[in-house]
């Protein structure tokens, strides 16, 4: 019988129960009785055992020096913004440098990132930390909006979305019928479509840029209007150029593409929170036209303005 692929896991402490358990059940669950599982799969880390987000404690089967042994390397998220382990930094390094496949799901990229294996790749981690792993990371080509990515290095967005990148592991390692024999007993998509854009809270922008509450008030309020730059500018007492910069320094955007984020998130509360037809919610998001509305739409977020409402409108939770 050939041997099975292998996955090393490291643990560390502080990573969620959640993540380490997705990939273990996606990829090295028995499913089928009258077979094994697609993959050798172990956990590595400290054999005195690794405290768990929540307070269980693992005990990994093999150090963390045995992530060089693996065919494949897949790390867990770990915590953004935080001292990566400096043994977990050294081994992922070792285990790269031996030819291992390095993956990671959700915030586990800070810690690919950190150990040098992005640079100049495109990769994606969980939207939520996506300007911090840019601000952090210049040197990796971040996509927010994907739910995965597989530039040689593979990395997925936030929680979940490890099960299609576990998906797409199998679908590469072991064909479509595996991939598609787990995602039923797992009772997912074998392929889900869309991307994270579909899943961000309504206000797409961050936080910290407070100067733009007026502003913000002034376009809801004008939204059926042709909003021009010239308008934006005047509403906010300022020139174009000024407008332009503090957008740029800020949000690392235009203005007119914050008008035209802003035009989506109320479109997305309304498919979300109404009843109101689709041309209506076109009207209502400042949109001219719903041809145009429902190919920006679908351009921005992904999916469909019709399918993001059968996923997201509050009657169907």
């Amino acid at each position: 019988m050939p041997e099975k692929p292998s996955i090393a896991i490291p643990i560390v402490d502080g990573m969620t129960l959640f993540e380490i358990g997705m990939p273990l059940e996606a990829l090295g669950y028995d499913w089928d009785h009258d077979a094994s599982p697609l993959y050798d799969v172990v956990l590595c880390g400290d054999l005195r055992g690794v405290r768990v987000h929540g307070g269980p404690r693992l005990t990994p089967q093999r150090p963390m020096s045995a992530l060089a042994e693996a065919g494949t390397v897949l790390v867990p998220a770990i915590r953004p913004g935080e001292p990566v382990s400096p043994t977990l930094l050294r081994e992922l390094r070792r285990a790269a440098a031996t030819g291992a496949r390095m993956v990671s799901l959700c915030t586990g990229a800070f810690a690919l990132a950190e150990a040098g294996l992005l640079d100049g790749r495109r990769a994606t981690t969980h939207w939520r930390w996506a300007e911090l792993f840019r601000r952090t990371y210049p040197g990796v080509e971040l996509d927010p909006r994907a739910i995965y990515v597989d530039d040689g290095v593979l990395t997925s967005a936030g929680s979940a979305a490890g099960l299609d990148l576990c998906l797409h592991l199998i679908r590469t390692d072991h064909g479509q019928h595996a991939a598609n024999t787990i995602a039923r007993n797992l009772v997912i998509a074998s392929h889900r479509d869309g991307d994270q854009a579909q899943y961000v809270a309504a206000d797409p922008l961050t936080e910290q840029a407070h100067w733009l509450d007026e502003l913000r008030t002034w376009l809801r309020a004008n939204l059926h209007e042709d909003v021009t730059l010239e308008r934006l500018a005047a509403a906010a007492a300022v020139s174009p150029r000024t407008l332009a910069r503090r957008f740029e320094r800020d949000l690392a955007t235009t203005p007119m593409r914050w008008v035209s984020a802003e035009r989506i998130a109320v479109a997305k509360t309304l498919l979300e929170t109404t009843d109101l037809p689709i041309d209506r919610v076109s009207h209502e998001a400042g949109y001219y036209s719903p041809v145009t509305f429902r190919a920006g739409f679908t351009s921005e977020v992904g999916v469909t303005p019709g399918r993001y409402r059968a996923r997201f409108a509050a009657r169907a939770v």
